[in-house]
């Protein structure tokens, strides 16, 4: 997927996302936990981050990874990142 243009709501970036990553989820939340309800690995977690990026188009630090533990962390770099602060 290219970059998006505009912001996303949480659903609509949390699905695009998921989709993305091949992931199925039957619901998610901003409390959604990546590794223990998602099944994310570090290598999973590490395709999340490039696809953020690209969406943003902004590179962001690999030492990210290490915070982003729910759905709602994800997305609060997104916003934050996407908006310019």
């Amino acid at each position: 997927m290219s970059t998006v243009s505009e912001l996303l709501s949480f659903e609509e970036f949390g699905d695009r996302l998921l989709a993305e990553l091949d992931v199925v989820a039957m619901s998610f939340g901003d409390q959604t936990r990546l590794v223990d309800d998602l099944g994310f690995d570090s290598v999973l977690t590490f395709e999340l981050l490039l696809v953020v990026e690209e969406w943003i188009g902004v590179m962001l630090p690999e030492a990210l990874i290490g915070q982003l533990q729910t759905m709602g962390d994800v997305y609060a770099v997104y916003r934050a990142r996407g908006t310019g602060t």
